[in-house]
């Protein structure tokens, strides 16, 4: 006789389908908890990598600030940069984002003297101009000590003043060689402006502020010690909410800066 081969009974079935619906279910739940994991984890490594970029900028120009830049009536040798009369000039308001402005010498050379000068000169003879003009541009260190104003351009002959205090242009007070090395000093604001995300820096030569780094709600400044010690504090905010929490993370840095100068 043939035996009836033995199967699944309906019953069996469903408690299969039962058993493997929640353990998909679980497992959709892991992946979506991991993802949203991920999610958190990559805005926090943004707002942290934004956060060290924005810093680096205002710290280095803070740290480097004074270099090659006169002490004595500033804002007579920076005058396209209203209120500039200290260095560094830092506005603060109560919780508003602070306002840091800093002049320094740049790192580089923009020219070097193509002839020697005498004491006295008030004309200077450099390899490249482009870099130099009678505005925004015009405030030079010569060598590594003294200061010059642009007054005039004509190719790569610079006429230049000493002195902004005296009437007419007033000369060198000493001697430099050719291939003496020519800076330009300039002067950088930092800011958060009202309702953006975005930490701004200008450097005055008539494009206004830009932004520097995306992600950026507040700028503090602390000052410990006038002229000499700042205190920084940047926060971060992240675009969109937080999976989690459904609410916008944020993140601060702070960080003390003591000027080299």
């Amino acid at each position: 006789m043939r035996r009836e081969s033995g199967g699944y009974g309906l019953i069996e079935l469903l408690a299969a389908v039962l058993l493997l619906s929640v353990a998909m279910a679980a497992v959709v739940v892991v992946f979506a908890t991991q993802g949203r994991a991920y999610l958190r984890a990559d805005t926090q490594a943004t707002m942290q990598a934004n956060l060290r970029l924005g810093m680096n900028m205002v710290t280095e120009s803070l740290r480097n600030g004074k270099y090659g830049v006169p002490t004595a009536n500033l804002s007579s040798w920076t005058t396209w940069v209203s209120g500039f009369t200290n260095n560094p000039t830092i506005t603060t308001n109560g919780s508003n984002p602070a306002v840091i402005s800093v002049a320094s010498a740049t790192s580089k050379p923009v020219a070097t003297l193509t002839a020697h000068v005498d004491a006295a000169a008030t004309t200077i003879y450099v390899s490249s101009s482009s870099q130099l003009n009678t505005g925004a541009q015009s405030l030079l260190l010569i060598g590594d000590s003294e200061n010059a104003l642009i007054t005039g351009v004509n190719s790569t002959a610079l006429t230049i003043d000493t002195n902004p205090l005296l009437a007419g242009n007033q000369g060198l007070a000493r001697a430099y060689p050719a291939g003496t090395p020519v800076y330009r000093v300039d002067v950088l604001t930092f800011q958060v402006a009202t309702g953006t995300s975005q930490l701004l820096r200008d450097d005055h030569r008539g494009g206004g502020a830009q932004a520097a780094v995306e992600g950026i709600t507040n700028l503090q400044a602390l000052t410990v010690t006038a002229g000499k010690e700042y205190d920084i504090t940047l926060t971060a905010s992240s675009p969109q909410v937080d999976a989690l929490t459904r609410l916008s993370l944020t993140s601060a840095l702070r960080s003390k800066v003591t000027l080299a100068n």
